[in-house]
């Protein structure tokens, strides 16, 4: 009799739990669902550096062919409460259960390296063997540009931060080695091509960071030791780094590997801007619009911090130096790597004159002919030679 009691006592007790969690499982939910439909939505995630998925429109069509819950799934994904905690937690958990590569989609053709975390608070892009034939491609077209355009040509190929500090990722951490690529360029290399190797002065064998904790790029003292390097193989003097004073811009810049992986415990890089300190009477015509600076300031405020170095990308920027007479015309084929490059450059050049063959779709030889352009450089990161074709706006006319 006394175990049936305790039974029944058991029952009741169990029976308070359910309704408890019941009632708190309900709330839950209707608070969620009140959330969807009443919170201020965003459009796009700074943090995650993507757009988010907009309000599903809902028709006949729609839920016939189940493209509706599609978007609606997705819709509750990017939008549910507490979106950015969760995310944060799903990151902890996944390192916390041993998985190094977070962030990573093998799933995709080619498939999506994620990030390493790193010692010392550096994010690391995970660097995936070469399946595809994109950097072949684009090798072949940076030799075509520099044999048709017959002037001086200095390629600058800029190792990834995870190839160059390799010490500091996780232990035995697959990773592919990109002198696969540095030799691939130095051998095909044409006999008025230049390749400068920056993979031992921008190694951190050196004792020095140059690349960001957050982000892909190098950070702007690694942009000088690229410059410097570019300077020595053209046969010029490179500006003193005491002649610029490298001034914090921004103590809390969240880059583009901090977006594949958040983490809200990540400690930010500090963004800073290398002003000349002689006089340097500099404009950056983009488009029809003429500055007086190539720092942008109004990206200080933005996720994209690093645009301020130039605004971004453009498909053609031009960077003239009043003060510089020697008459030198460098024309740069580039991805977003030598944006922090320019300023230092800016300082031995009359004119130098910015395309990113990504946007631009007009002949670049005619362009070349049209500005007098003196000597010519490529200035890509390997992984973005491996990654985006810009061959096909190299062929011959």
């Amino acid at each position: 009799m006394k175990i049936l009691m305790n039974i029944k006592e058991n029952i009741k007790k169990c029976e308070a739990e359910f309704v408890i969690v019941t009632a708190l499982l309900f709330l839950t939910i209707v608070v969620g669902v009140i959330f969807l439909f009443f919170a201020p939505k965003q459009t796009f995630s700074e943090d995650e550096n993507r757009v988010l998925e907009p309000v599903p429109d809902i028709s006949f069509s729609s839920v016939e062919d189940g493209s509706f819950m599609k978007h609606i799934e997705s819709y509750v994904g990017d939008h549910f409460m507490l979106r950015k905690t969760f995310v944060s937690m799903n990151t902890s958990v996944q390192l916390l259960m041993g998985k190094r590569d977070v962030g990573s989609n093998y799933s995709d053709t080619p498939a999506v390296g994620g990030v390493y975390f790193g010692k010392d608070d550096h994010i690391y892009e995970v660097l995936l063997p070469n399946h595809t034939d994109t950097f072949k491609r684009n090798l072949a077209g940076l030799n075509l540009f520099a044999k048709k355009s017959a002037l001086p040509f200095y390629f600058v190929p800029v190792p990834s931060g995870s190839q160059e500090q390799q010490d500091r990722l996780p232990l035995s951490a697959p990773n592919h080695d990109q002198h696969e690529e540095l030799n691939a360029i130095k051998t095909s290399a044409n006999s008025n091509t230049h390749v400068i190797d920056l993979f031992d002065a921008l190694s951190d064998r050196t004792g020095n960071d140059y690349y960001y904790k957050t982000d892909h790029h190098w950070n702007t003292y690694g942009a000088y030791e690229g410059y410097k390097g570019l300077a020595t193989a053209m046969g010029m003097t490179a500006a003193p780094r005491d002649d610029f004073d490298f001034k914090a811009a921004s103590t809390q810049f969240y880059g583009t590997l901090y977006s594949k992986a958040v983490l809200t415990n990540q400690a930010p890089d500090i963004l800073y801007l290398p002003v000349y300190k002689k006089q340097m009477a500099l404009t950056q015509q983009t488009g029809k619009k003429t500055r007086d600076n190539l720092f942008w300031d109004e990206y200080l405020q933005k996720k994209d911090k690093y645009s301020v170095f130039l605004g971004g990308n453009h498909s053609v920027d031009v960077v003239k130096n009043a003060d510089v007479k020697n008459g030198k015309k460098l024309l740069i084929l580039k991805d977003s790597y030598a944006n922090s490059m320019v300023p230092f450059l800016a300082t031995n050049f009359s004119e130098i004159h910015i395309i990113d063959l990504r946007y631009y779709n007009l002949d670049i030889y005619d362009y070349i002919q049209q500005n007098g352009i003196t000597e010519t450089a490529a200035i890509y990161s390997i992984k973005q030679l491996c990654d985006v074709s810009i061959a096909n706006k190299l062929s011959a006319r």
